[in-house]
């Protein structure tokens, strides 16, 4: 059954062959996924070679390689020709001669997933669908949601509800109507498909006619290589199509005579969600019920195109690789820091897998090896943030820059990356071990009034809340005492009783340490936190007179867990336009709320206190 006289569509586990106008998703026989087989012999007579070698790579160069009908209609963003970078300052950290990266994330949408939605949307339109559906963890829902916009055909995008918002905000920039879905992807991609089936949408997706665009990353990389061999790709893996798409590439070239070997692949997968095994020498693709990870762009519970990843890896004698979060994100900060290339978490465990290989002796130091780096950083930022501590902020003083450069908070952030669930308390440690485990894990010589802070919030986590401290905890701890280390408590919170109902507004009692003196006063707000805040304003506009309001209010959990450390943020607006930013750190929400309340307090009062501070924020003096 051929299409256009030169392909035709073929079942890989059944050999069944189709055409598109009967499926564009997978075999109905029995489910398997499909590949596009092409007449190599006609495309090989009138396969410009000439142009292969000298023009530039591009997608849209390759265009006798795909299953479309020529014509002047076809819509593309310039994806593609993405570049090579020499990796020469991480290879020599790694111990490897010639190490390359091939930089996806350059594509209009930051993302490999262009290519694909290149093929795949011409395809939908070329067949006259009017409407595409399609399921992803965030980075198709982006591409899809673009060319469909450039194609004018409407674009409905299904994804995990804890879809990276980074990767939503493009989606439904370009005008896709997005719903979230309570589970996994594989979820998602089930209802993705009843609805193309009830709605008659184009179904796209991790199907035949997308790895036949992405298979024009493994062109480009022949050509980019045209001098030397590669030896090994290495590819993150989610449903796989990317990894057996960039090798049917190279098999292609190989085919016609363009390139002279076949590296061999590496297929990386998320530690937990590591759904291609090999057992007892053989490859078997299984079923995650749960995947737990932050590489959200390759957490699939079931690859469709499991069985081309273990073809790939068996015709080139290839490695497959798992990678583990906090490996993961190392790797991300170290390809930073050595090459300038800020990638997303799914990509970075290409480094990892390299790592790995290097030391066990399968890749050897003088191979030449290409990660393919398959999104930018951009995508997932969230990710990263969770690994670094928040840049100091401090008052325009050179003697709060010399504190800074000293290395403390910089400290934090450099050792912060590793074991982020690593319990390093749990039970109340006396200050001498406060001091060993803080200059164990973070390089940091504590002074006799930060060790004093410190160990009290310790305290206070494991003996008045109950909970285990772990790394990520006592990364919290540090930043907020050192942060503040140079103010003094101006307010102090001594404690608060609170009263809520479903059926009432709460109320709050509070008692406080204002400039020495202590008060106790009563409020009640929409919620238990603004009830509390409210007691302790009445005190403030009694006692002080200071106008000003909560301007913003953000509440982030670092690490895993119903006993997780809460981290808020919370801005003070003065009425005059100036507004302080601080954070507060507790296992409660309403503990670390008030604790932000009252440093972002402490901070306004330090400016209007300080002359020189409130001079540069055009304060000018006022008597308390």
């Amino acid at each position: 059954m051929k299409n256009n006289n030169f392909y035709y569509l073929q079942c890989v586990l059944c050999k069944r062959k189709t055409t598109e106008k009967e499926t564009v998703s997978v075999c109905l026989s029995c489910s398997g996924p499909l590949d596009v087989v092409y007449d190599y012999d006609a495309l090989r007579l009138k396969l410009n070679t000439y142009l292969l070698r000298s023009a530039p790579p591009k997608t849209m160069k390759y265009l006798d390689f795909y299953p479309l009908a020529r014509d002047r209609e076809l819509i593309t963003l310039d994806e593609g020709g993405t570049t090579l970078h020499k990796a020469r300052n991480l290879a020599k950290k790694l111990g490897i001669k010639k190490l390359f990266i091939k930089n996806e994330g350059l594509n209009p949408t930051g993302a490999f997933k262009d290519r694909g939605s290149f093929v795949e949307i011409n395809k939908a339109k070329e067949l006259g669908f009017k409407s595409v559906v399609v399921a992803s963890t965030g980075n198709m829902a982006a591409s899809v949601s673009a060319y469909s916009a450039q194609a004018g055909l409407a674009c409905y995008v299904f994804v995990p509800e804890n879809t990276p918002r980074a990767k939503l905000a493009q989606s439904l920039s370009y005008g896709a109507k997005v719903i979230q879905i309570r589970g996994t992807y594989y979820d998602a991609a089930n209802l993705a498909e009843k609805t193309s089936e009830k709605y008659g949408f184009y179904l796209a997706g991790d199907y035949v006619f997308r790895a036949e665009g992405q298979k024009s990353c493994g062109y480009e990389l022949a050509e980019q290589m045209w001098r030397e061999d590669i030896d090994w790709i290495i590819v993150p893996v989610g449903m796989g199509t990317n990894l057996s798409a960039i090798f049917k590439g190279l098999w292609e070239y190989y085919k016609m005579g363009l390139i002279d070997k076949l590296p061999r692949m590496v297929a990386v997968q998320a530690q937990n969600c590591n759904s291609i095994k090999k057992v007892s020498g053989e490859y078997k693709v299984t079923f995650i019920e749960k995947p737990n990870t932050i590489c959200s762009a390759i957490s699939c519970n079931k690859p469709l195109d499991g069985s081309k990843v273990i073809r790939a890896l068996k015709e080139t004698k290839g490695e497959i690789v798992t990678a583990s979060d906090d490996e993961t994100l190392i790797m991300q900060q170290l390809l930073s820091h050595s090459e300038a290339l800020y990638v997303e978490p799914s990509a970075a465990t290409t480094i990892v897998a390299l790592q790995k290989l290097l030391r066990k002796g399968v890749i050897k130091a003088l191979e030449t090896v290409v990660c393919v780096a398959t999104g930018i950083g951009l995508k997932d930022p969230a990710a990263t943030l969770k690994v670094l501590s928040d840049p100091p902020t401090i008052e325009p003083d050179i003697n709060e820059v010399t504190r800074v450069i000293s290395g403390k908070l910089f400290s934090i952030r450099a050792q912060g990356v590793k074991e982020k669930e690593k319990i390093i308390f749990n039970r109340v440690p006396t200050d001498k071990e406060v001091k060993k485990i803080v200059k164990k894990e973070f390089t940091i010589d504590l002074s006799a009034v930060n060790l004093k802070l410190v160990a009290g919030d310790i305290k206070d986590f494991i003996k008045n809340k109950g909970k285990t401290i772990a790394k990520a905890d006592l990364q919290s701890i540090l930043e907020n005492v050192i942060q503040q280390e140079s103010h003094k408590n101006y307010l102090e919170l001594i404690d608060f009783h609170i009263e809520d109902s479903k059926q009432k507004r709460p109320t709050a009692r509070v008692e406080v340490k204002l400039n020495g003196k202590t008060y106790m006063s009563e409020g009640e707000g929409v919620g238990p936190v603004d009830a509390a805040i409210n007691a302790i304003k009445k005190i403030i506009a009694k006692y002080d007179g200071i106008d000003f309001n909560i301007a913003d209010f953000n509440v982030e959990i670092p690490t895993t867990g119903s006993d997780a450390t809460v981290e808020v943020t919370m801005v003070l607006l003065e009425k005059r336009g100036n507004q302080v930013v601080e954070k507060g750190t507790s296992p409660d929400i309403i503990v670390a709320s008030m604790n932000a309340f009252v440093a972002g307090y402490n901070e306004l009062i330090y400016q209007f206190k300080n002359p020189t501070s409130s001079k540069s924020r055009g304060l000018g003096r006022k008597k308390l």
